[in-house]
């Protein structure tokens, strides 16, 4: 069949470069003549062998039907399937129009660097068991998942966008490895032995969509390692211990890889087909919760140019309990400090600010009565004698209030007595009770009161 650049095909899309080529088909580079798109072409070029009937041929077109169908489907619900847009045949020629993709197969990542580092794995993994939820959901099985069919891309935010290629044609693979992004290939054993579960292997009438679950697995144990979980000198070898189930554990082959996702290989490839996971986001969830109890020291399996996975700072358990402890003994101690502080501060103002004592006084005359003088008196009485007067300094300090306790002397000494009430007839001054003489008052030490 005459192919090459150039050609048009359905009319509208003009071949511009050849991207893979299987026994089946070829994908090519392809170019919307009136949108001016670029998209990628899978072509059914099988020749019809001398062995073959028209039955095989028909069923390899109805395959390739069949992956349009379930491709455009299942790409409307994810983004994680390539999307399809249009399907046809011309003069005898299938073909199958679909996104094309920017990135490389994951197959090709691990033929350049054996490994993956474990948090591009995580994501690898959560990806593709979202294309599977949504296929199984629809009840359709890949049957082929191997990293050639698992397409690594960016987002528009750059990040990893995982993309499931390769429904329905690819499903009938006998190789081992088929390169290309977009690989097809003849045969009728379903799927690759070295992704397939035992089951798979043993063309189980009770196939079902756990055998995409173990070939997930096996990819993420791939990626880990560099290796297989099940080796073998040939196909046949192989297969044998695939059956009968000789699958390496992951330490063997990783021992600086932690005890969580050892114990998750060893669930994902059980022999019983019941204790495995039974969901593509069960396994992907038990994979995730798995790769984060790795720690710093596993980035050192990772290859170069892959650049380290997210740091993980870790801090000792004893300090985590010590340090609250620690903070509420260093407030205790400060308040503690603040509190005497203040107590002694309060202490020393009250003394500071107590008013002093007054002395003890043995007797006193009681105060004499002071009476407002009329403005205009009507007869000046004479000042009582002088020997009848309280001695100054007694009278002034028993008598005057307590903001006024100390008045200067000289006030004291000159302040005029209080004038007498005044009386229609003078009448002589009663005689004075006799005042018993007591000392002066003890003279204040400053000192005490500061």
């Amino acid at each position: 069949m005459d192919i090459d650049v150039g050609r048009v095909v359905g009319g509208k899309y003009e071949l511009v470069r050849l991207l893979g080529r299987g026994s089946m088909g070829e994908v090519w580079s392809a170019h919307h003549r009136t949108l001016g798109e670029k998209l990628a072409l899978k072509l059914l070029t099988q020749t019809p062998s001398p062995d073959e009937d028209l039955e095989d041929r028909t069923t390899a077109a109805a395959r390739f039907q069949f992956e349009a169908q379930v491709a455009a489907r299942l790409s409307r619900k994810t983004r994680h399937i390539v999307r399809v847009t249009d399907h046809g045949e011309e003069d005898g020629l299938a073909y199958l129009v679909m996104e094309e993709l920017e990135g490389e197969t994951l197959e090709a990542v691990l033929v350049r660097d054996t490994r993956v580092p474990l948090a591009t794995i995580t994501k690898i993994v959560t990806q593709v068991a979202r294309a599977l939820a949504h296929a199984h959901e629809e009840g359709v099985l890949h049957r082929d998942l191997k990293p050639a069919n698992v397409f690594l891309s960016r987002d528009e935010e750059g990040k990893l966008l995982v993309k499931l290629l390769d429904f329905g044609i690819a499903r009938a693979i006998h190789a081992h490895r088929v390169p290309g992004a977009y690989s097809t290939a003849k045969g009728l054993v379903f799927g690759t032995p070295s992704y397939m579960s035992p089951e798979q292997a043993r063309a189980s009438t009770k196939l079902d969509h756990r055998c995409d679950l173990w070939a997930l697995a096996t990819i993420a144990y791939e990626c880990l390692s560099g290796e297989l979980p099940v080796t073998g000198n040939d196909t046949d070898d192989l297969l044998k211990n695939l059956c009968a189930g000789h699958t390496v554990p992951l330490r063997e082959r990783c021992p600086e890889m932690p005890l969580a996702l050892d114990a998750f290989f060893r669930r994902a490839f059980s022999e019983a087909i019941g204790a495995r996971f039974q969901s593509a986001t069960d396994l992907a969830q038990a994979f995730a919760r798995a790769a984060a109890t790795a720690s710093d020291r596993h980035a050192a399996t990772d290859p170069p140019g892959a650049g380290p996975p997210p740091s993980v700072v870790s801090v000792p358990k004893p300090e985590l309990e010590l340090a609250p402890r620690r903070r509420r003994l260093q407030v205790g101690v400060v308040v503690t400090g603040l509190s005497l502080v203040a107590l002694l501060g309060i202490a020393v103002a009250w003394r500071a600010l107590a008013p002093p004592s007054p002395p003890p006084v043995t007797a006193s005359a009681p105060p004499r009565p002071v009476e407002t003088a009329p403005s205009t008196p009507a007869v000046s009485a004479s000042p009582p004698p002088p020997e009848t007067l309280t001695p100054p300094a007694v009278v002034a300090f028993s008598s005057l209030p307590r903001a006024q306790a100390h008045p200067p002397a000289a006030a004291q000494l000159t302040a005029p007595p209080p004038a007498a009430a005044p009386m229609p007839t003078p009448t002589p001054s009663p005689t004075p009770t006799p005042v018993p003489t007591t000392p002066p008052p003890k003279k204040l030490d400053k000192s005490e009161v500061l």
